[in-house]
C-alpha cells in the first residue's frame, strides 16, 4: 500500500529515455568520497577510516539522470522543483550512507544514482531521521534551507529561522534529515525553491503515515514533482496484459465530495453541509457533536463554515460561548470515499476540536453520505 500510495504516471517517452540513458553508460569505480552532516560524520562512498564496501559509481550517468529531471520538469512551468522520499534511518546507523539507500530505496537509486554524488556540504541534518531529496527546477533556481523553531504568542504559534543550513543561486541537489519526537511534533525544516521560470514555493518536508509525501499545491496541479516514481513500477515494467486498476492514492477531496457527509471518530461526529453558508467564499455550513464520557446523546459542540483551499480544509468554527476554532487543516480522503485523513494546521499549530492532546493527525471514518 505504501508503494501504490506513492506512484505516479510519467509519459512513457520519459521512461524510455531515462531506460536507454542508464544502459547505454558503463561503470567505472571512482575513490571513496567522505562527508559530514551537521555534527554527525557519514560518507556516501564509506565511513571514515574505512573502505567503500559498496561499488563505485560513474559520474556520467549520474549527471544524465539528473539532467533528465531537469527536462522533466522544464516540459512544464508548474514546477519550482522536484522532491523525493528516501526512507528513515535510524539514529547510531554506522552503514555508510551509499549502502543505506542503496538498502532502502534500490529502485529509485538505480534509476537516479545522482543520489550517490550529492556533495558533502549538501548533506543538511543531524544524520538520521526522514531523510527528503530536493531538486531544484533548474540550475537558475534560488534554494534556501531553514531550521526552524515554533514560537508561540498570544493568538497562535508562530516559525522562527534558528538557522539558514543551505542558500544558494545556482542551487543543486541536496539532502535533508528532518528529525521529529514527541517533544518538537512541529516541521522543523523549511524550504524555500524560487525559480526563475516557475511558481516560488514554500514547504515543510513531511510525510504521512503512508509515506507519501505532502504536496503543494492541487493534486492535478502540484507544485513540487515527486520523482521517487522512478523508483516504482513505471510503464516499461508492465505485462502485456496489465490494465490499470484506477485511482489507488489518497488525494486531498473536492469541496462537492465533502458536502452532505458525516465524519466520525471516537465520541466526534462533524457534519458538513452544502449551500446554506451566508459567507459568499464559503462552502456551507460545518457542525461538529460531541458525546460526552459515559454514552450519553450527541450534543452540537461547535458550529461554523467550511470550505477546501489548496489541500486544506478550512474551518471557522465558535462553540457559541467565545472560544472559536480557525484553521487550513491538510486532509486526504481514501479512494472509497470511506475514511478522511486530516492534520493539524502546520502554519499554526492549530488543530481541530475533535484531536486528542498531544494528536497531530488522525482518520475519520464516513457514517453519512
Amino acid at each position: 500500500m505504501k508503494h501504490l500510495i506513492r506512484r505516479r504516471f510519467l509519459p512513457v517517452f520519459l521512461c524510455m529515455a531515462l531506460a536507454m540513458s542508464l544502459t547505454a553508460c558503463g561503470g567505472k569505480d571512482t575513490p571513496p568520497v567522505e562527508m559530514e552532516t551537521g555534527g554527525a560524520a557519514g560518507t556516501l562512498s564509506g565511513s571514515k577510516g574505512e573502505k567503500d564496501s559498496g561499488v563505485g559509481v560513474d559520474p556520467k550517468p549520474a549527471e544524465e539522470s539528473l539532467e533528465l529531471l531537469y527536462d522533466t520538469m522544464a516540459f512544464d512551468d508548474q514546477y519550482a522543483g522536484a522532491v523525493a522520499y528516501l526512507g528513515y534511518r535510524e539514529q547510531g546507523d554506522s552503514a555508510p550512507l551509499s549502502d543505506w539507500l542503496r538498502e532502502n530505496c534500490a529502485g529509485l537509486v538505480e534509476a537516479m544514482p545522482f543520489l550517490l554524488h550529492v556533495p558533502a556540504e549538501h548533506i543538511l541534518g543531524p544524520g538520521y531521521g526522514d531523510l527528503f531529496c530536493i531538486v531544484p527546477r533548474d540550475e537558475t533556481t534560488m534554494l534556501t534551507v531553514e531550521h526552524i523553531t515554533w514560537v508561540p504568542s498570544q493568538f497562535e504559534v508562530g516559525e522562527v529561522t534558528d538557522e539558514v543550513l543551505y542558500q544558494a543561486r545556482s542551487a543543486r541537489p541536496v539532502l535533508i534529515f528532518k528529525n521529529l519526537d514527541d517533544s518538537h511534533p512541529l516541521p522543523d525544516v523549511h524550504i524555500t525553491l524560487e525559480p526563475d521560470n516557475g511558481p516560488m514555493c514554500e514547504w515543510f518536508p513531511d510525510v504521512d503515515e503512508y509515506d507519501a509525501l505532502s504536496i503543494p499545491g492541487y493534486p492535478e496541479n502540484p507544485i513540487l514533482l515527486d520523482f521517487a516514481i522512478w523508483g516504482d513500477v513505471t510503464g516499461l515494467d508492465y505485462p502485456d496484459d496489465w490494465e490499470f486498476p484506477g485511482d489507488i492514492r489518497w488525494d486531498p477531496p473536492t469541496a462537492w465530495e465533502l458536502a452532505y457527509t458525516n465524519w466520525s471518530c471516537e465520541h466526534w461526529d462533524m457534519e458538513i453541509s452544502w449551500g446554506d453558508s451566508t459567507e459568499p467564499d464559503y462552502e456551507g455550513i460545518v457542525n461538529l457533536y460531541h458525546q460526552p464520557e459515559g454514552g450519553q446523546e450527541y450534543t452540537l459542540a461547535y458550529t461554523g463554515i467550511w470550505r477546501m483551499e489548496n489541500g486544506c480544509l478550512r474551518l471557522e468554527l465558535s462553540d457559541g460561548m467565545g472560544d472559536s476554532v480557525s484553521g487550513s487543516f491538510p486532509v486526504r480522503i481514501d479512494p472509497t470515499g470511506d475514511y478522511l485523513y486530516i492534520e493539524q494546521d502546520w502554519e499554526t499549530g492549530v488543530c481541530p476540536p475533535f484531536f486528542g492532546e498531544e494528536m497531530i493527525c488522525l482518520d475519520l471514518v464516513r457514517t453519512y453520505g
